[in-house]
Formats: C-alpha cells, sequence, structure tokens
C-alpha cells in the first residue's frame, strides 16, 4: 500500500473490511488515517433521493458518489467505539467537522443517530446546528417517516437523513442546489452549500497511560 522506501501512500485504498464482508473506502492522510468513508459527493453523478432499503443496503460507487448502507455503518460502529469526520469544501475553500463519537442504533430502532461533541472549522455557533441538530433522530426517506415533524422531512427535503424537524444539514439533498432541499448545512450563523463533502469514521485511538 505505497512506496515502503518513501513512506507515501495512495490518498484513497479500495480494500475488503472482513466485519461487514465487503469492500470499504480508506482514507490514510487526513489527521493520520485510518478512516472509512461512508459518504461521497464529488461530481454528482448518484441520484440519493432514494428508499429505505437503498440506504439500508448502500448504493453507488467506491470511485465515484456513494452511501455505504446504514446496515453497515451500524456494524461497525456498534462493535467499537468510532469518531466522525465530515470534510467539505465550500466556495473552493476547505472545512471541516468532527464529532468525538459516532454510532447509529440497528433498523429496529431505525437507524438513529447517536453524536459525540463537536470540534472543527465549518461551524457550530451553539450546540444544536449543523449535524448536532439531528443527535438522537432515525433516519427518514421518502417512503419511512421517522421525523419529529408532521409532514415527511425527506420528501420536503429531497434527500434521506437524520431529520427532526427538519433539519440544519441536509448532505444528502440535491447536488448543487443552494436551499435547504439541497446539500447544506447551517452553522448558527447562515447556509453553507458544499460542493464536496466525505463524511467518514475511525476507530477512537485508545488512550495508553
Amino acid at each position: 500500500m505505497g512506496d515502503v522506501v518513501t513512506k507515501t501512500y495512495p490518498r484513497y485504498v479500495i480494500t475488503t473490511d472482513q466485519t461487514i464482508q465487503r469492500q470499504v473506502l480508506c482514507e490514510t492522510q487526513t489527521d493520520g488515517g485510518g478512516w472509512i468513508v461512508i459518504q461521497r459527493r464529488a461530481a454528482g453523478d448518484v441520484d440519493f433521493y432514494r428508499d429505505w432499503t437503498a440506504y439500508r443496503e448502500g448504493f453507488g460507487s467506491l470511485t465515484g458518489d456513494f452511501w455505504l448502507g446504514n446496515e453497515a455503518i451500524h456494524i461497525l460502529t456498534d462493535m467499537h467505539p468510532y469518531e466522525l469526520r465530515i470534510d467539505f469544501r465550500v466556495n473552493g475553500q476547505r472545512m471541516f467537522a468532527e464529532y468525538s463519537t459516532f454510532r447509529i442504533e440497528d433498523e429496529s430502532d431505525k437507524y438513529r443517530l447517536r453524536l459525540g461533541s463537536y470540534s472543527g472549522t465549518i461551524g457550530e455557533k451553539t450546540t444544536g446546528h449543523g449535524l448536532s441538530y439531528s443527535n438522537n433522530q432515525q433516519f427518514t426517506t421518502f417512503d419511512r417517516d421517522n421525523d419529529g415533524r408532521s409532514g415527511n422531512c425527506a420528501v420536503l427535503n429531497h434527500g434521506a437523513w437524520w431529520y427532526y424537524s427538519c433539519t440544519l444539514s441536509n448532505l444528502n439533498g440535491i447536488w448543487l442546489e443552494q436551499a435547504s432541499k439541497g446539500v447544506s448545512w447551517f452553522n448558527g450563523s447562515t447556509w453553507l452549500y458544499p460542493e464536496f463533502t466525505e463524511i467518514k469514521i475511525r476507530r477512537v485511538r485508545q488512550q495508553i497511560g
């Protein structure tokens, strides 16, 4: 996986994860590497307005835009503590959000989101903006309404997400649409419309001593 002399490695490596018995995309460079990518939107080549089964099983291509699959994400994050990182590009500027812990529950609890504390550069002005607004919410698709609003937030926002009433992040929305239906993020001050998102998880490193 790279040149053993220079110790340089490709940014991305596709490998088979034995836990979920499928191929995953690993990101090897950001903050020391070790990330499993669970979502990427970079080219707009995949329709993310999909049903419950598609989000459970995953879709897209590891060489393009994709969603790993809620069942696989649950299995991974149920076995070990994981942290979450989201990398963005907004108007050509790189930004990120990190969360100290990340887990989603099983399908019987509708893949409910469990999220730790935020740090990063994209901004959450106060607790409850960005993805934190979705903490402890169940996953909603256009055919499975699990949000806290009378209407279906997946339909209203043309996506699928851990909607509440409805959302302050919508990273599975319409590609390059500068509206709440689009790929969007509210940081407490303004709405941002990324032209690139990459959601990835990494096992929490054990502290020694």
